[in-house]
């Protein structure tokens, strides 16, 4: 892989007590509670030019037509988790993934 893709590989999004447990790691943390620091954080990863994007189901609901611009670009790849472990909005969108391209769900 590419260096620069390496260098500022993954941000994450969310609640502040939820991301500042990713610093120890080495992540870019983005403690976002609104949509203007969706936007002020947006505007840096795009700056740092990270890969992909980690973003708590709350702030990815928040910012979907802001996330929308990127739908069709390679990079930054924008996947949501949720803090209780649940995987709705990410088991959502991997049906609509499969839908588009392959016309069915099984």
């Amino acid at each position: 892989m590419p260096e620069e893709i390496l260098e500022h590989s993954l941000a994450i999004m969310g609640d502040e007590d939820l991301v500042l447990g990713f610093k120890a790691l080495g992540f870019n943390l983005y403690p976002v509670k609104e949509r203007r620091d969706f936007q002020a954080a947006l505007s840096e990863i795009l700056d740092k030019k990270c890969s992909v994007c980690l973003v708590q189901d709350d702030v990815y609901t928040l910012a979907r037509e802001e996330i929308a611009n990127y739908k069709n670009l390679a990079l930054p790849i924008f996947i949501p988790f949720s803090k209780t472990g649940g995987m709705d909005l990410l088991d959502r969108m991997i049906r609509d993934i499969k839908l588009r391209a392959t016309g069915t769900l099984q």
